[in-house]
């Protein structure tokens, strides 16, 4: 999840650290009306929205930006990384609302443990996932 919402490495490397914490600090007020695997994608998530957010006044304050960085592979993995680069640089370029529900779903979530975790409607969920799936195709096309 973290990539999905911070860039570069140091940035990830943070974010993953607030989630840790956040996590930590929301433990005592769990109260398992929820899954365990919802209710921690939901701290998670709203621990990286709030990284995101803040991390927006920073920037602005500081003007400049981390290049994204895509890690390198052996030769045999050249291309398939590649298209795994792009795909997360399409999905990064999402707004936050598409990205978030689309993390969720390639994590593994069903719609209504997204719904759980967004507040989202599962339909909703559906429909928002088949628009970003079609801004993602558009994304990759355009790159190729």
């Amino acid at each position: 999840m973290a990539w999905s919402y911070a860039r570069g490495e140091t940035e990830r490397e943070d974010l993953l650290q607030e989630i840790a914490l956040g996590l930590w600090t929301a433990l005592p007020r769990f109260r398992g009306d929820s899954s365990e695997r919802t209710w921690l994608y939901r701290v998670a998530h709203n621990t990286s929205i709030s990284f995101v957010a803040g991390g927006n006044r920073r920037k602005k304050r500081e003007k400049a930006g981390e290049p994204l960085d895509v890690p390198s592979s052996p030769e045999s993995n050249a291309i398939e990384e590649q298209q795994r680069a792009r795909m997360r640089t399409a999905v990064e370029e999402l707004p936050m609302t598409d990205r978030q529900v689309v993390v969720l779903h390639l994590e593994g979530l069903s719609a209504a443990e997204i719904e759980d975790v967004t507040g989202l409607s599962a339909g909703n969920v559906a429909t928002q996932l088949t628009r970003a799936r079609q801004k993602l195709v558009a994304r990759v096309k355009g790159d190729a």
